[in-house]
């Protein structure tokens, strides 16, 4: 028997997907939790507006995968990518470098500091779910 997607799995846990968005714009951090989790996956998301709240949720809610923003206050999003790269416990994480700077290097950048996939913004809902609904399955 298939379990439908964000059904809890034999052992009463939540199985959806884990995703963790990192940006500094609650709006649109807003608007990409809403078309993740109320996509026909049921994404699990949440948001970290600083490297701070998203150091706290990528040890707590421990994400599959992150959505990150380059240019943040405080550390910049390839300082975060490379420090989830570094840890130990959260090399498998998925990280997605969703920014609206795509020039000056900033996609090399990106790549070779560990991300798995870079996007300009803005992404169409439906194409960011499909990016997200990839990197998720098994």
């Amino acid at each position: 028997m298939q379990r439908r997607p964000g059904a809890p799995s034999e052992g009463g846990r939540d199985s959806r997907p884990k995703i963790l968005i990192v940006d500094d714009d609650a709006a649109f951090c807003a608007g990409i939790r809403r078309v993740l989790s109320e996509s026909e996956d049921g994404f699990d998301v949440r948001c970290a507006a600083d490297c701070f709240e998203a150091g706290f949720q990528l040890g707590t809610f421990r994400p599959d995968v992150v959505i990150l923003d380059l240019v943040m206050p405080g550390l910049s999003g390839l300082a975060i990518c490379d420090r989830i790269r570094r840890h130990g416990t959260l090399r498998d994480v998925k990280i997605v470098v969703l920014t609206g700077f795509p020039g000056g290097g900033n996609r090399e950048r990106a790549m070779i500091g560990g991300a798995d996939l870079f996007l300009e913004k803005p992404q169409p809902p439906a194409a960011l779910v499909e990016y997200v609904r990839d990197l998720t399955s098994p």
